[in-house]
């Protein structure tokens, strides 16, 4: 659930790549943390996912103030490869994209 209300957006290669259900799982993670980190959140918001066998596991870090924290979930969604995931809020909306996005 959008927590803050703000308008969500992901560039082209985020809808094209990742899974649907993966980019749900982040958002569903990103409201988690907003809740958890009430004014201590980054405007960038880091996920590398790693791809298991039987599990993803998706450590979510920011730098300012430093905070780094791990989720392992069940690996029935479909996740291929390992990759990084940013997560930027602006004043306006928040953008789902790959850092070569940026």
């Amino acid at each position: 659930m959008n927590m803050t209300k703000k308008s969500r957006f992901m560039t082209k290669a985020i809808s094209e790549v990742l899974d649907m259900e993966l980019q749900a799982v982040l958002w569903q993670i990103y409201d988690e943390i907003i809740e958890q980190r009430k004014g201590h959140m980054d405007y960038l918001q880091v996920f590398e996912i790693e791809v298991c066998e039987k599990t993803l596991t998706i450590t979510n870090r920011q730098e300012a103030p430093p905070f780094q924290t791990k989720f392992i979930i069940n690996n029935k969604i479909k996740g291929d490869k390992n990759t990084t995931v940013w997560i930027i809020d602006d004043a306006r909306y928040q953008t789902m994209l790959f850092p070569e996005d940026y």
